[in-house]
């Protein structure tokens, strides 16, 4: 047991996981916390330029899918806003999609993209930076990023405040109940820790500080007034740029990404039929 609150029910989190950080369990409504720490000094063992070859098809086909749900639940879009900008695919599929869409984003790696793809980017971190809209945005999106916030519950009503009345909240997230991290963890079990690190982003500058389950996402929002109009699927596995995904961890090795790669390509019927490692939600703001 330890004195860490669950953020999303308040009840005692107990210790699940030592690996470099460590790793607590909410008993109550399952949510996975960690005691991890952004590094300011935006250093890890992340390749930037590896990362970029090896993900773009995969967001941007989940990107366009949710683009899709969003336009079939919000008729008139007028403007939204992403935390969390990244590389910018995101408004550059909205930009495709005739969907306009501010973006914030603390890190300056991809500044020179945006700015020769004419991107309309606040640098900085959210809700110091936050783009003021008189009516508030249509919708508020998190591709990604949702995980790696600490104050969950004070980032929920910053967003309500930017929100319009009838505006729509989208978290793009990885799942604890997922093929990927359940087996991270059985292999934990067993001394090999590496997978379970990797899935936390603990090497890396902007590690997660939460994982979810669907119950305790929808919980987290429901506690803060906001209703819960759609979740999906979306996305995990593009065998086309597998190996080059993990090669964007440095510490990765070209003879272990292989090895790994063919072995996903024998998994893949059976990953695909087991609980999905991404959903997105769609929350309408609540009162």
């Amino acid at each position: 047991m330890s004195d860490r609150p669950c953020p999303v029910c308040g009840n005692p989190l107990k210790l699940k996981h030592k690996l470099k950080f460590n790793v607590y369990e909410c008993a109550s409504c399952g949510l996975l916390n960690s005691d991890a720490r952004f590094e300011h000094s935006f250093e890890s063992d992340l390749a930037p330029e590896a990362r970029v070859s090896a993900l773009q098809a995969l967001r941007v086909t989940n990107f366009v899918r949710i683009i899709v749900e969003l336009k079939a639940i919000k008729n008139k879009l007028t403007i939204g806003l992403e935390i969390g900008s990244g590389n910018g695919w995101w408004l550059d599929v909205c930009a495709g999609q005739r969907v306009k869409c501010l973006g914030i984003e603390p890190e300056r790696t991809y500044e020179s993209y945006h700015k020769e793809n004419n991107l309309d980017i606040v640098y900085g971190f959210y809700p110091d930076v936050s783009p003021k809209r008189e009516n508030g945005y249509d919708f508020i999106i998190f591709n990604d990023v949702f995980e790696h916030i600490p104050d969950i519950n004070s980032l929920v009503e910053s967003l309500k405040k930017d929100l319009a009345d009838d505006g729509i909240l989208i978290i793009n997230i990885p799942m604890s109940t997922g093929f990927f991290y359940r087996v991270s963890t059985m292999l934990h079990r067993f001394g090999f820790s590496n997978s379970l690190t990797r899935m936390w982003q603990f090497n890396f500058h902007s590690p997660h500080m939460n994982y979810f389950n669907e119950s305790n996402m929808k919980m987290l929002l429901e506690k803060h007034g906001c209703a819960c109009v759609d979740v999906f699927k979306l996305k995990s596995l593009d065998m086309q740029s597998t190996q080059a995904r993990m090669l964007a961890d440095r510490s990765m090795s070209k003879l272990k990404a292989s090895i790994m790669t063919s072995v996903l390509r024998m998994m893949k019927p059976v990953i695909d039929g087991s609980e999905p490692d991404i959903k997105a939600f769609f929350f309408k703001k609540g009162n």
